[in-house]
């Protein structure tokens, strides 16, 4: 991953200076010293001048190294800390390479903590934003192959234990020659939910082969004694081939399918279950060729 801080902050050269300046370049000063304190064994250090950084001046440099010290910690209050930093930067990033980097950096950080299901729309936005970088490849790469074969235990973590929290604004349309323009990551309210890799072929609601065997593993997570008080809603999606009024249906009939799967499996699921159609409109991959269509006809879970 290309390592740099931009140091978007600018001290005045003469005169002088405001209350907001003075901040600014305390603020200044303090990520300087953060950067140099960023390796393992002094993150802790870098945590607490990074956060006296944004304290004095909010900026992208100063929550993106917030989050990059606080995600080397081995506490799961310092990852949460970590989030909300990785959200901040991401909403004052300025252009790709600080979009991606941010993403890249909190997807990494759901994936080391069991969540692979929250991390994979991050890490394809990332990669759609930055094609050539081959860390972001590599972990998307990574996550792909875990959601291909959840576990219960991931599903749990997706669903009742994720530290995710939605980014603020939308995925700016990247610069990048070729990218898709359309932004993945949207600025909604947050809805504890997973993207449960049970793939739909073409026109239909039938499971393909290589995703079947994820509706037992659904089933088995959702009817845990644990939960036995929880209700569900099953979102249908369409990938966004043919007409929208008939993608929303089709995507509905996808989700009866599946939650009529899964009762049948665990009956203690009966009437805990809603369903309903989204159509093309909620791709979780931004790419326009088979493999993206293919992750896009899919089942997501919502915990009511």
């Amino acid at each position: 991953m290309k390592t740099y801080f931009a140091m978007a902050l600018l001290l005045p050269a003469i005169g002088t200076a405001s209350a907001a300046q003075t901040d600014c370049e305390a603020g200044a000063r303090y990520l300087a010293a953060a950067q140099q304190k960023s390796t393992a064994s002094d993150f802790g250090e870098a945590a607490e001048l990074a956060q006296n950084a944004v304290d004095s001046c909010p900026s992208y440099a100063g929550y993106e190294a917030l989050g990059e010290a606080r995600a080397q910690s081995l506490s799961r209050t310092d990852h949460g800390r970590a989030v909300d930093a990785f959200v901040s930067a991401h909403e004052l990033a300025a252009n790709d390479q600080e979009r991606s980097r941010t993403l890249y950096q909190y997807a990494r950080l759901l994936n080391l903590d069991g969540d692979p299901q929250n991390a994979f729309p991050l890490i394809k936005d990332a990669k759609a934003l930055d094609p050539g970088d081959s860390d972001i490849a590599a972990l998307a790469a990574k996550i792909e192959q875990r959601i291909n074969n959840p576990t219960k235990a991931q599903i749990v973590r997706g669903l009742w234990d994720s530290m995710y929290k939605p980014l603020r604004v939308a995925t700016i349309k990247s610069t990048h020659p070729g990218a898709d323009p359309t932004p993945t990551t949207l600025p909604t309210a947050h809805v504890a939910s997973v993207s449960i890799p049970i793939n739909f072929e073409v026109g239909t609601t039938m499971v393909d082969a290589r995703t079947r065997d994820n509706i037992a593993v659904l089933a088995e997570a959702l009817a845990d004694p644990t939960y036995a008080q929880q209700h569900f809603t099953f979102v249908g999606h369409a990938d966004v081939r043919g007409v929208e009024p008939n993608n929303i249906v089709l995507s509905k009939r996808r989700a009866e399918a599946m939650a009529q799967a899964v009762v049948l499996l665990q009956p203690s699921l009966r009437d805990r279950i809603d369903v309903i159609g989204r159509g093309s409109s909620e791709p979780i991959d931004p790419g326009q060729d088979e493999d993206a269509y293919r992750a896009n006809r899919r089942l997501q879970v919502l915990l009511k």
